[in-house]
C-alpha cells in the first residue's frame, strides 16, 4: 500500500483494521500491572484519585481495576466525542481534570496555551521503550520537553455489516451511494472534513483551500439525505450497528468493531483505495494537576506490558510500546506492523490545522444544513 508516497509491504491497506481487529480478541492478558506502578512509586505518595477527561475505552476496567486494587487510585472518568469538545470541556472547568487524551492535531494547541505541562520520563521509566516516534514527535517533543505519554494509535476506517453488504466496499465514495439511503452514519468530527477531502482527491488535507473546503461543504450537504445520523461516541455507533439502524458508516478504528464482534455482530472496518487517516493520542498531565506523581504512576502503568497488551485486546488499537510486541498475536502484530520501525512514521497522522475555525465552521454549516 501507500501512504504519504512511501511503499509499505506485508499487508494491503484494506486487511491492517480487519486482521488488527481479529487478532486483538486472541490476546492473552495476565498480570495487567507487568512493570507498572509498584517500582514507580511508593503508594504513600499517591492520590486518592485523578479525574480523566478522555476518549471512550481509555479507562476500561482491565486497565483501571489492576491499578486502583495496587495503588488504592481510584480513576473518575469524563469520556469525549471529539478533540474540539475536549478542549471545550478543559477551558469551561481548568481545575478540574489531572489528565486528558488529546489526539495528535490538538496536543499542539494545548501546549501553545500552556494548559498542560512536561512529563518527566524518569518518572515512568516503561517510557524507556515506547516506540520512539511516539515521544519525538512533533506534536508532543516541543522546546526539548516532553508533553505527551502515547495511548494508541490507528484509522479512520469505513464500517460495515457483512452480511447486508456482500460485496466489499473498497471507496469513501461508498457513503454516499443511494442504496444505503437512511443506513449510513457518520462521525460529527472535524475529521469528517478530512476524510472527505481524501475522497475528491486533495492531498493537502490540513491546509485546504477556501475553494477545496466550499467543495467539501457541498460534498458532505449532498451527503445529508442519505444520513441516519450523525454519531458522537463509540457507544452509539455500536449501538445504531445493533439496533439495525445503519449498516454502513466510518468510525475511529478498533474499539466499534470489537464490541459488534464481541456481541455476535457480523462487522468488519477497512481502508479505502483512497486511503485513511491516522491518529494517536497521549496522556498529558493539565498545567493545574497537583497530582503529578499519581498522574505519572497512571502513565506507567498504561506503558507497561501486560497494560499494552490488554490495551490491544480491549480496544483493538495499535499499542505503542515494544515492550509488549512479544506479548501479542504475531497476526496483530503484522497488521499494525510492529516489526518495522519506520512503519508508524510514514502514516498520515492527524496535524495541527491552521485554519482549524474556518475547518470547524464548514462543520458546522454543514450539521446546519437542510
Amino acid at each position: 500500500m501507500t501512504l504519504n508516497g512511501d511503499k509499505v509491504q506485508d499487508v494491503s491497506r484494506r486487511q491492517i483494521l480487519k486482521g488488527a481487529a481479529v487478532s486483538a480478541a486472541a490476546v492473552v492478558t495476565g498480570s495487567v500491572l507487568g512493570s507498572g506502578v509498584a517500582g514507580a512509586l511508593q503508594k504513600s505518595k499517591l492520590a486518592s484519585s485523578l479525574n480523566v477527561l478522555c476518549w471512550e475505552g481509555y479507562t476500561d476496567p482491565h486497565f483501571t481495576k489492576p491499578f486502583t486494587e495496587q495503588t488504592g487510585v481510584t480513576i473518575n472518568s469524563t469520556f469525549i466525542g471529539s478533540n474540539d469538545e475536549l478542549v471545550a470541556k478543559l477551558r469551561g472547568a481548568p481545575g478540574l481534570y489531572d489528565l486528558v487524551t488529546p489526539s495528535c492535531d490538538t496536543t499542539g494547541l494545548l501546549i501553545q496555551a500552556d494548559q498542560v505541562q512536561p512529563i518527566k520520563l524518569a518518572n515512568v521509566p516503561n517510557a524507556k521503550t515506547t516506540f520512539p516516534f511516539f515521544l519525538t514527535a512533533p506534536n508532543v517533543y516541543v522546546g526539548g520537553k516532553h508533553y505527551g505519554i502515547p495511548m494508541a494509535w490507528g484509522f479512520i476506517p469505513l464500517i460495515y455489516n457483512t452480511k447486508a453488504i456482500k460485496v466489499v466496499p473498497d471507496s469513501w465514495a461508498e457513503l454516499w451511494n443511494p442504496k444505503y439511503k437512511g443506513k449510513i452514519s457518520m462521525w460529527q468530527d472535524i475529521s469528517l472534513l478530512w476524510t472527505t477531502s481524501l475522497l475528491l482527491g486533495y492531498k493537502d488535507t490540513y491546509t485546504m483551500t477556501d475553494r477545496q473546503l466550499e467543495a467539501v461543504k457541498a460534498k458532505l450537504v449532498a451527503q445529508k439525505p442519505l444520513l441516519r445520523k450523525y454519531w458522537s461516541t463509540a457507544a452509539e455507533l455500536t449501538q445504531l450497528f445493533e439496533s439495525g439502524e445503519v449498516i454502513i458508516g466510518n468510525s475511529y478504528g478498533g474499539l466499534t468493531v470489537n464490541q459488534l464482534r464481541q456481541s455476535g455482530y457480523p462487522a468488519a472496518e477497512i481502508i479505502p483505495k483512497e486511503g485513511a487517516t491516522s491518529w494517536f493520542d497521549n496522556w498529558m498531565i493539565t498545567k493545574t494537576s497537583n497530582k503529578v506523581s499519581t498522574c505519572e504512576a497512571w502513565m506507567n502503568h498504561i506503558q507497561s506490558p501486560t497494560t499494552q497488551a490488554a490495551i490491544a485486546k480491549y480496544t483493538g488499537y495499535g499499542i505503542t510500546n515494544t515492550n509488549a510486541v512479544h506479548n501479542v498475536p504475531s497476526i496483530y502484530s503484522a497488521s499494525y506492523h510492529l516489526s518495522d520501525p519506520t512503519f508508524i512514521s510514514k502514516l498520515n497522522f492527524w496535524k495541527r490545522v491552521p485554519r482549524r475555525q474556518d475547518y470547524l465552521d464548514i462543520l458546522n454549516a454543514v450539521l446546519a444544513a437542510a
